[in-house]
């Protein structure tokens, strides 16, 4: 049980807002990241993890660097020794870990949120995001405050690694199908939003003799839209594609986790495409489970039905999404946000993966992407959100209920529920203050008219 004054401290924090999580940290810098918060959740996290060296990466955001500082010295402070890896996509930081041995990650990015924001991201030996029990743990550390203090003889250095791409590259490169993709001498457009995978991208593509024409490619913490894959973000890649006549765009998040996509007659694609897209083709080498949260699009389950394959549906979050796949010995896990993790590959979210993967699907099936869209079932999928205070984000949720009477409910996360030929999602966000409304149907008027039912029944609740 917390004590008054750290109820008050939490109470606080709620309101700047603060969103903890089981896989991290995360909020508006200055805020309610603070440095007071940084040095105790990263405290926790080296009293938490067992003796040994733990990598530290971030993204590109201006804050990034004083937040390392921070994470960094409380790592040394609690006795490890730290690989500082610079500015490093977190994909690349989860495959150092076992790469290197390491005890554990922290990457401290917000990924998809606004430039303001900034997140630590704790991640475990295996090199995933901390499970439910690693989470409560870490979280528990954290309340009670008891930070492992040594008396060192000697403080543990600090190993800054350079070029930490190199290994990953490798790696991924003996996983693909070269010869085709090199063969087809592809042109792409990206924008990485100036965010972690800058330059790197020149590197990857290059590799797989592809040509590149990249934009916002400075990794300067200057995002010139959100940094978050979604068509409203795509105007330059599609304009670019169009003049280009690039065979694909794509579009990340800050830290190379999330995909969007651009067909190469400028579409720009819901990042529900993302997972559908090239799962029937990795399903196909790979076949298995797939793995999704509630909120993702109905495609994916076609998608698997011709291959005869089951789709387990989870909580929405990274975390939540790879302990399934692990659980159940899942091919392929995602969600319609564009992050996607391939069980032949890495269980972690990795934009570059999918890129290369996107790419390797091309050359072997010689379509384009264009073509490959229209084999797959046309849904309607309407997106939704209410900023609400922290602390009213579930209460309001499940006053939802009240609007479907008599109808089941999932509420593994938030709301779930299915009328014939619509499904309806409503949650609490776990990265903001939001409360998110999702709803899908053959039939765009009826999606848009469900989910202006809840806004405007959340709305006359909060007003």
């Amino acid at each position: 049980m917390l004590n008054p004054a750290q109820n008050a401290t939490l109470a606080k924090n709620e309101m700047k807002p603060l969103k903890l999580s089981v896989s991290g940290v995360r909020g508006i810098v200055g805020q309610a990241i603070t440095p007071e918060l940084i040095i105790n959740f990263a405290s926790a996290f080296g009293t938490m993890v067992l003796a040994g060296p733990v990598l530290v990466g971030r993204d590109s955001r201006n804050s990034s660097p004083m937040l390392t500082d921070g994470v960094i010295s409380a790592l040394l402070a609690t006795g490890h020794e730290v690989i500082d890896l610079g500015l490093c996509p977190t994909p690349i930081t989860q495959f150092l870990v076992k790469n290197k041995g390491a005890r554990g990650a922290v990457s401290v990015t917000a990924g998809h949120n606004p430039a303001p924001w900034n997140a630590l991201n704790f991640i475990n030996s295996q090199g995933t995001y901390l499970n439910e029990f690693q989470g409560q743990e870490l979280l528990d550390i954290y309340h009670l405050g008891r930070f492992k203090q040594l008396a060192l003889k000697k403080t543990p250095k600090i190993i800054r690694e350079l070029n930490p791409e190199e290994p990953y590259l490798e790696w991924l490169l003996g996983r693909l199908e070269l010869p085709p993709i090199k063969r087809a001498k592809f042109r792409i457009v990206v924008d990485p939003t100036n965010g972690a995978a800058s330059k790197l991208i020149d590197k990857l593509f290059d590799l797989l003799g592809v040509q590149l024409i990249a934009i916002n490619n400075e990794g300067n913490g200057y995002f010139p839209h959100d940094p978050e894959p979604r068509p409203r973000n795509a105007i330059e890649v599609s304009s670019l594609v169009k003049i280009t006549t690039a065979d694909i765009g794509f579009l990340l998040n800050s830290d190379a986790s999330r995909l969007s996509l651009v067909s190469e007659d400028g579409e720009t694609l819901s990042e529900e495409y993302t997972l559908p897209l090239i799962a029937r083709y990795y399903l196909k080498k790979q076949p298995g489970p797939v793995v999704t949260n509630l909120s993702t699009s109905m495609m994916i389950d076609q998608v698997a039905r011709e291959q005869n394959l089951p789709v387990i549906r989870t909580r929405v979050g990274q975390s939540a999404i790879i302990q399934a796949m692990l659980e159940e010995k899942a091919s392929l896990a995602g969600e319609g946000s564009g992050g996607l993790a391939f069980d032949y590959f890495q269980p972690a979210f990795d934009a570059l993966v999918t890129m290369a993967l996107y790419l390797e699907m091309m050359a072997v099936e010689g379509e384009k992407l264009s073509t490959l869209v229209k084999r797959l079932p046309r849904y309607h999928i309407v997106k939704d959100s209410l900023v609400c205070p922290a602390y009213r984000l579930h209460t309001l949720v499940a006053e939802v209920k009240k609007l479907y009477k008599g109808l089941e409910i999932n509420q593994l996360d938030g709301l779930r529920l299915e009328k014939k030929d619509l499904w309806v999602h409503v949650r609490a966000s776990t990265t903001e203050p939001l409360i998110r409304v999702i709803a899908e149907s053959t039939s765009q008027h009826r999606a848009q008219m469900e989910v202006d039912r809840i806004m405007a029944y959340l709305r006359r609740l909060t007003a």
